[in-house]
Protein backbone atom coordinates (compact mmCIF):
# COMPACT_ATOMS: atom_id res chain seq x y z
CA UNK A 1 0.00 0.00 0.00
CA UNK A 2 1.61 3.35 -1.04
CA UNK A 3 2.65 5.73 2.04
CA UNK A 4 -0.04 8.84 2.31
CA UNK A 5 0.78 11.77 1.25
CA UNK A 6 0.60 13.62 4.25
CA UNK A 7 3.10 11.08 5.97
CA UNK A 8 5.61 11.97 3.52
CA UNK A 9 8.77 13.33 5.37
CA UNK A 10 11.27 16.01 4.40
CA UNK A 11 13.78 12.85 4.78
CA UNK A 12 12.09 11.53 2.18
CA UNK A 13 12.27 13.31 -0.12
CA UNK A 14 15.85 14.57 0.05
CA UNK A 15 16.77 10.41 -0.12
CA UNK A 16 14.78 9.99 -3.17
CA UNK A 17 16.34 13.53 -4.69
CA UNK A 18 19.58 12.11 -3.38
CA UNK A 19 20.36 15.84 -1.36
CA UNK A 20 20.54 16.76 1.79
CA UNK A 21 17.48 17.43 3.96
CA UNK A 22 18.76 21.24 4.36
CA UNK A 23 18.73 21.62 0.51
CA UNK A 24 15.29 20.22 0.44
CA UNK A 25 14.20 22.84 2.75
CA UNK A 26 16.02 25.65 0.75
CA UNK A 27 14.75 24.27 -2.30
CA UNK A 28 10.91 24.08 -1.33
CA UNK A 29 11.05 27.87 0.32
CA UNK A 30 13.09 29.61 -2.86
CA UNK A 31 16.37 30.35 -1.46
CA UNK A 32 19.03 31.13 -2.99
CA UNK A 33 22.27 29.31 -3.86
CA UNK A 34 20.99 25.83 -4.97
CA UNK A 35 21.43 24.92 -8.62
CA UNK A 36 18.84 25.10 -10.87
CA UNK A 37 18.66 21.48 -11.75
CA UNK A 38 18.65 20.57 -8.26
CA UNK A 39 16.10 22.63 -7.45
CA UNK A 40 13.80 21.49 -10.46
CA UNK A 41 14.67 17.67 -8.93
CA UNK A 42 13.68 18.84 -5.58
CA UNK A 43 10.75 19.94 -6.69
CA UNK A 44 9.54 16.85 -9.08
CA UNK A 45 10.57 14.72 -6.23
CA UNK A 46 8.39 16.45 -3.47
CA UNK A 47 5.25 16.81 -5.88
CA UNK A 48 5.69 13.42 -7.21
CA UNK A 49 5.33 12.30 -3.63
CA UNK A 50 2.93 14.54 -2.74
CA UNK A 51 5.11 16.21 0.53
CA UNK A 52 3.33 18.47 1.91
CA UNK A 53 5.04 21.42 4.41
CA UNK A 54 3.58 20.60 7.92
CA UNK A 55 0.99 22.76 9.44
CA UNK A 56 1.25 24.48 12.81
CA UNK A 57 1.86 22.07 15.58
CA UNK A 58 -0.78 23.96 17.74
CA UNK A 59 -3.75 22.65 15.29
CA UNK A 60 -4.00 26.03 13.40
CA UNK A 61 -5.47 25.52 10.27
CA UNK A 62 -2.71 28.21 8.55
CA UNK A 63 0.46 26.74 6.77
CA UNK A 64 3.75 26.64 8.43
CA UNK A 65 5.30 30.05 8.24
CA UNK A 66 8.37 28.58 9.07
CA UNK A 67 9.63 31.22 11.41
CA UNK A 68 11.89 30.24 14.75
CA UNK A 69 11.76 32.63 17.78
CA UNK A 70 15.46 32.85 19.46
CA UNK A 71 15.12 34.03 22.96
CA UNK A 72 18.41 35.17 24.33
CA UNK A 73 20.24 37.52 27.44
CA UNK A 74 21.28 41.26 26.13
CA UNK A 75 23.86 41.04 23.33
CA UNK A 76 26.20 43.36 25.29
CA UNK A 77 27.17 39.49 26.70
CA UNK A 78 29.70 38.76 23.69
CA UNK A 79 28.84 35.19 24.27
CA UNK A 80 25.28 35.62 22.78
CA UNK A 81 25.89 37.45 19.84
CA UNK A 82 28.36 34.14 18.64
CA UNK A 83 25.43 31.61 19.32
CA UNK A 84 23.07 33.69 17.54
CA UNK A 85 25.17 33.87 14.45
CA UNK A 86 25.49 30.31 14.66
CA UNK A 87 21.71 29.31 15.07
CA UNK A 88 20.63 32.13 12.06
CA UNK A 89 22.91 30.07 9.79
CA UNK A 90 21.59 26.63 10.34
CA UNK A 91 17.77 28.01 10.44
CA UNK A 92 18.67 29.43 7.04
CA UNK A 93 20.44 26.73 5.59
CA UNK A 94 16.99 24.61 6.87
CA UNK A 95 14.59 27.28 5.53
CA UNK A 96 13.78 29.07 8.36
CA UNK A 97 13.42 32.84 9.20
CA UNK A 98 14.35 33.78 12.73
CA UNK A 99 13.23 36.50 15.15
CA UNK A 100 15.27 37.31 18.14
CA UNK A 101 13.74 37.99 21.42
CA UNK A 102 15.72 39.88 23.89
CA UNK A 103 14.87 38.91 27.40
CA UNK A 104 16.66 39.81 30.71
CA UNK A 105 15.57 36.67 32.74
CA UNK A 106 12.53 38.31 33.74
CA UNK A 107 9.71 35.91 34.09
CA UNK A 108 7.24 38.38 33.95
CA UNK A 109 8.55 39.89 30.54
CA UNK A 110 9.09 36.60 29.30
CA UNK A 111 6.02 35.21 29.58
CA UNK A 112 4.25 38.56 27.96
CA UNK A 113 6.68 38.16 25.31
CA UNK A 114 6.28 35.00 24.55
CA UNK A 115 2.51 34.75 24.99
CA UNK A 116 2.12 37.98 22.14
CA UNK A 117 4.48 35.96 19.46
CA UNK A 118 3.27 32.30 19.81
CA UNK A 119 -0.39 33.74 19.72
CA UNK A 120 0.16 35.35 15.87
CA UNK A 121 3.51 34.01 14.51
CA UNK A 122 5.78 31.23 15.97
CA UNK A 123 5.99 27.96 14.79
CA UNK A 124 9.07 27.03 17.23
CA UNK A 125 11.35 28.40 19.85
CA UNK A 126 14.81 28.23 20.93
CA UNK A 127 15.36 29.15 24.52
CA UNK A 128 18.58 30.68 25.50
CA UNK A 129 17.60 32.46 28.82
CA UNK A 130 15.58 29.55 30.70
CA UNK A 131 15.71 29.41 34.64
CA UNK A 132 14.95 27.01 36.39
CA UNK A 133 11.43 26.12 36.93
CA UNK A 134 10.91 28.54 33.59
CA UNK A 135 7.27 29.96 33.54
CA UNK A 136 7.93 31.04 30.22
CA UNK A 137 9.38 27.27 28.95
CA UNK A 138 6.00 25.72 30.62
CA UNK A 139 3.65 27.92 28.86
CA UNK A 140 5.81 26.71 25.14
CA UNK A 141 5.03 23.27 26.60
CA UNK A 142 1.18 24.09 27.54
CA UNK A 143 1.03 25.28 24.03
CA UNK A 144 2.87 22.80 22.10
CA UNK A 145 5.13 24.70 20.41
CA UNK A 146 8.28 22.94 19.33
CA UNK A 147 10.55 24.24 21.67
CA UNK A 148 14.58 23.85 22.02
CA UNK A 149 16.34 24.97 25.26
CA UNK A 150 19.70 25.49 24.72
CA UNK A 151 22.94 26.33 26.79
CA UNK A 152 20.65 25.95 30.03
CA UNK A 153 17.97 23.24 30.97
CA UNK A 154 14.97 23.96 33.24
CA UNK A 155 15.70 21.50 35.23
CA UNK A 156 11.80 19.73 34.58
CA UNK A 157 12.92 16.96 31.51
CA UNK A 158 10.41 18.27 29.39
CA UNK A 159 11.49 19.79 26.69
CA UNK A 160 14.34 19.29 24.28
CA UNK A 161 17.86 20.44 26.08
CA UNK A 162 21.08 21.41 24.21
CA UNK A 163 23.91 22.09 26.32
CA UNK A 164 27.70 21.71 27.26
CA UNK A 165 28.33 19.68 30.22
CA UNK A 166 28.88 22.55 32.63
CA UNK A 167 28.82 20.12 35.82
CA UNK A 168 32.37 19.29 33.90
CA UNK A 169 33.38 22.22 33.06
CA UNK A 170 33.49 22.89 36.92
CA UNK A 171 35.61 19.96 37.28
CA UNK A 172 37.91 20.62 35.04
CA UNK A 173 38.69 24.47 35.83
CA UNK A 174 38.86 23.25 39.37
CA UNK A 175 41.13 20.33 38.29
CA UNK A 176 43.18 22.51 36.65
CA UNK A 177 43.83 24.76 39.92
CA UNK A 178 44.23 22.60 42.17
CA UNK A 179 47.16 20.69 40.04
CA UNK A 180 48.81 24.25 39.91
CA UNK A 181 48.47 24.32 43.74
CA UNK A 182 46.27 26.78 44.68
CA UNK A 183 44.13 26.11 47.90
CA UNK A 184 42.39 29.33 48.77
CA UNK A 185 40.12 29.23 45.46
CA UNK A 186 37.06 31.62 44.93
CA UNK A 187 33.99 31.25 42.82
CA UNK A 188 31.88 34.66 40.69
CA UNK A 189 28.53 32.48 39.29
CA UNK A 190 25.89 33.69 37.78
CA UNK A 191 22.46 33.89 38.90
CA UNK A 192 21.14 30.72 41.49
CA UNK A 193 18.32 29.80 39.02
CA UNK A 194 20.65 28.55 36.45
CA UNK A 195 21.63 25.50 35.42
CA UNK A 196 24.77 26.43 34.25
CA UNK A 197 25.67 28.53 37.41
CA UNK A 198 24.42 25.70 39.63
CA UNK A 199 26.07 22.49 37.46
CA UNK A 200 29.30 24.46 37.28
CA UNK A 201 29.30 25.65 40.98
CA UNK A 202 28.51 21.74 41.87
CA UNK A 203 31.32 20.41 39.82
CA UNK A 204 33.62 22.28 41.43
CA UNK A 205 32.40 21.66 44.85
CA UNK A 206 32.63 18.14 43.83
CA UNK A 207 36.34 18.45 42.69
CA UNK A 208 37.37 20.38 45.98
CA UNK A 209 35.75 18.26 48.26
CA UNK A 210 37.57 15.54 47.10
CA UNK A 211 40.92 17.25 47.71
CA UNK A 212 39.56 17.82 51.17
CA UNK A 213 38.63 21.46 50.97
CA UNK A 214 35.84 23.20 51.32
CA UNK A 215 35.39 27.21 50.54
CA UNK A 216 33.71 29.81 53.31
CA UNK A 217 30.55 31.29 52.09
CA UNK A 218 32.67 34.54 51.77
CA UNK A 219 34.61 32.84 48.57
CA UNK A 220 31.34 32.10 46.81
CA UNK A 221 29.25 34.64 44.91
CA UNK A 222 26.56 34.75 42.92
CA UNK A 223 25.77 37.32 41.04
CA UNK A 224 24.88 38.29 37.02
CA UNK A 225 26.65 36.81 33.74
CA UNK A 226 28.64 40.39 33.50
CA UNK A 227 31.78 42.29 33.49
CA UNK A 228 30.46 43.91 36.59
CA UNK A 229 30.22 41.25 38.31
CA UNK A 230 33.65 40.04 37.40
CA UNK A 231 35.01 43.60 38.54
CA UNK A 232 32.91 44.20 41.68
CA UNK A 233 33.87 40.34 42.79
CA UNK A 234 37.20 41.13 42.63
CA UNK A 235 37.06 44.07 44.82
CA UNK A 236 34.60 42.25 47.14
CA UNK A 237 37.45 39.16 47.50
CA UNK A 238 40.70 41.30 47.67
CA UNK A 239 38.73 42.81 50.97
CA UNK A 240 38.84 39.31 52.42
CA UNK A 241 41.28 38.72 55.67
CA UNK A 242 42.72 36.09 53.33
CA UNK A 243 42.06 36.35 50.26
CA UNK A 244 41.65 34.24 47.33
CA UNK A 245 45.02 33.14 45.22
CA UNK A 246 42.50 31.64 42.10
CA UNK A 247 38.94 32.80 41.22
CA UNK A 248 36.86 30.52 39.27
CA UNK A 249 34.31 32.57 37.02
CA UNK A 250 31.71 30.91 35.36
CA UNK A 251 32.05 32.69 32.31
CA UNK A 252 34.65 34.84 30.51
CA UNK A 253 32.57 37.92 30.58
CA UNK A 254 32.76 37.54 34.18
CA UNK A 255 36.53 36.63 33.80
CA UNK A 256 37.39 39.36 31.70
CA UNK A 257 35.85 42.11 34.31
CA UNK A 258 38.00 40.18 36.82
CA UNK A 259 41.17 41.08 34.72
CA UNK A 260 40.09 44.74 34.68
CA UNK A 261 39.73 44.46 38.50
CA UNK A 262 43.43 43.17 38.99
CA UNK A 263 44.76 45.23 37.04
CA UNK A 264 42.85 48.76 38.52
CA UNK A 265 43.99 47.33 42.16
CA UNK A 266 47.68 46.46 40.69
CA UNK A 267 47.31 42.54 41.25
CA UNK A 268 49.55 40.94 38.44
CA UNK A 269 48.10 38.25 36.48
CA UNK A 270 48.95 35.45 37.28
CA UNK A 271 51.62 35.91 39.41
CA UNK A 272 49.50 37.69 42.09
CA UNK A 273 46.22 35.91 41.11
CA UNK A 274 44.79 33.19 38.78
CA UNK A 275 41.64 33.68 37.00
CA UNK A 276 39.92 31.05 34.72
CA UNK A 277 36.78 31.17 33.02
CA UNK A 278 33.96 29.16 31.02
CA UNK A 279 32.85 29.45 27.49
CA UNK A 280 35.94 30.85 25.40
CA UNK A 281 34.46 33.56 23.72
CA UNK A 282 36.95 34.55 20.55
CA UNK A 283 38.21 37.72 22.64
CA UNK A 284 39.68 35.34 25.47
CA UNK A 285 42.26 34.39 22.85
CA UNK A 286 43.07 37.95 22.37
CA UNK A 287 46.90 38.42 23.13
CA UNK A 288 46.24 41.02 25.36
CA UNK A 289 43.50 38.63 27.49
CA UNK A 290 44.66 35.38 27.03
CA UNK A 291 42.41 34.00 28.86
CA UNK A 292 42.42 30.43 30.33
CA UNK A 293 39.16 29.17 30.19
CA UNK A 294 36.82 26.30 29.39
CA UNK A 295 35.61 25.42 26.19
CA UNK A 296 31.66 25.02 24.93
CA UNK A 297 31.61 24.39 21.11
CA UNK A 298 29.13 27.29 20.76
CA UNK A 299 29.00 26.38 16.99
CA UNK A 300 27.98 22.97 17.68
CA UNK A 301 25.31 23.43 20.17
CA UNK A 302 23.72 26.34 17.85
CA UNK A 303 23.74 23.73 14.74
CA UNK A 304 22.11 21.01 17.13
CA UNK A 305 19.23 23.41 18.65
CA UNK A 306 18.65 24.52 15.36
CA UNK A 307 18.36 21.03 13.95
CA UNK A 308 15.93 20.14 16.97
CA UNK A 309 13.76 22.58 16.44
CA UNK A 310 13.53 22.14 12.72
CA UNK A 311 13.02 18.22 13.55
CA UNK A 312 10.12 19.10 16.13
CA UNK A 313 8.32 21.77 13.79
CA UNK A 314 8.45 19.27 10.65
CA UNK A 315 6.89 16.50 13.14
CA UNK A 316 10.00 13.87 12.10
CA UNK A 317 11.12 13.05 15.32
CA UNK A 318 10.38 10.86 17.92
CA UNK A 319 8.22 11.36 20.83
CA UNK A 320 11.01 11.38 23.59
CA UNK A 321 12.14 14.20 24.84
CA UNK A 322 16.32 14.78 24.03
CA UNK A 323 18.77 15.80 26.20
CA UNK A 324 22.29 16.72 24.55
CA UNK A 325 24.97 17.55 26.97
CA UNK A 326 28.41 17.92 24.73
CA UNK A 327 31.99 17.90 26.04
CA UNK A 328 34.17 20.75 27.25
CA UNK A 329 37.94 20.82 27.16
CA UNK A 330 39.97 23.02 28.97
CA UNK A 331 41.87 26.02 26.80
CA UNK A 332 45.38 26.88 28.99
CA UNK A 333 46.38 30.69 27.97
CA UNK A 334 48.32 33.34 30.72
CA UNK A 335 45.77 33.58 33.58
CA UNK A 336 46.49 30.89 35.58
CA UNK A 337 49.99 29.75 37.19
CA UNK A 338 51.01 28.28 40.56
CA UNK A 339 50.17 30.58 43.44
CA UNK A 340 52.15 33.12 44.13
CA UNK A 341 52.26 35.51 47.35
CA UNK A 342 49.06 38.00 47.46
CA UNK A 343 50.44 41.60 47.90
Amino acid sequence: MAKSSSKITLREVASEAGVVESTVSRALTDQPGIADDTRARVLEVAQRLGYKRPRKSAGSATEQRGLVGVVVAALHNAFYPYLVNRIHDELDALGYGMILIIDELSESGSRQKIRSLVDTSLDGVIFATASIGSSAVDLLVKRRIPTVLVIRSNKRGNVDVVESDNYMAGVEATHHLLELGHRRIAFILGPQNTSTSLDRYTGCMSELKATGLCPTDAHVIWSTYSHDAGYSGIVQLRNLPNPPTAVFCANDVIAIGALDACRKLGLAVPEDISIIGVDDIPMAGWSMISLTTVRQSTREIGTLAARRVATRIEGRSDNGVSHDILPTSIVLRRTTAPPGKIK
